[in-house]
């Protein structure tokens, strides 16, 4: 017999069939051989102490503990005058957080650990232009997210843009005039062939 926080799951006696409770009426199977019960389509309500209680192997206590799907990071960054802190974050909602682990892509030297596994501090003097990423797993799956340094220092990208925005304006200059350049001579050419001779 397997019970569920002392409500009966299965139970089964050789010589008879194997009877199901409720809730569980379709969503277990037993292997009279081993005990081994097999649960599907689990939901959080199935998470409990279960027990096993039989002739041949005696009492035995399991606790089954359901990990949700495992959302992706989400990363944000703070900024002071010499640092930046990235945080990796899942939500709040999220089950059986103790089961998390953290680690960080990026050159150890860019990365300094924090006492929060899900933190890093970067040093502004470090090359900004590039990505870290947070690797979150379970037992059961991994996520990872990706953020580019450059977002959390808006005032170096804003610098960035007085150098770009003039090339690019220049860029158009050229190309215009070059084109009313070429305009210019092609009517030049028509109205010569069109006056009379």
């Amino acid at each position: 017999m397997w019970t569920k926080s002392k409500d009966k799951v299965i139970e089964w006696e050789a010589g008879s069939p194997v009877h199901v409770f409720p809730p569980f009426v379709g969503r277990v199977r037993l292997d009279t051989t081993s005990g081994s019960l097999t649960i599907f389509n689990l939901t959080s309500s199935d998470e409990a102490e279960y027990r096993i209680e039989s002739p041949s192997f005696g009492d035995i206590l399991f606790t089954l503990n359901v990990i949700d799907p495992l959302p992706s990071p989400t990363l944000n960054c703070t900024s002071t005058a010499e640092d930046i802190t990235v945080r990796c974050r899942i939500p709040e909602s999220y089950n059986h957080t103790e089961f998390l682990n953290y680690s960080w892509n990026c050159f150890s030297t860019l990365c300094e650990n924090s006492s929060d596994p899900s933190e890093v501090l970067i040093k502004k003097k470090n090359d900004l232009s590039q990505e870290i990423q947070c690797i979150v797993s379970n037992p059961l799956s991994k996520q990872t997210s990706s953020l580019a340094l450059a977002t959390c220092v808006p005032n170096s990208q804003s610098r960035h843009n007085f150098v770009i925005i003039p090339a690019v304006v220049l860029v158009a200059g050229v190309a215009f005039f070059l084109l009313f350049r070429k305009g210019c001579l092609k009517c030049g050419r028509n109205t010569e062939r069109t006056e009379p001779s």
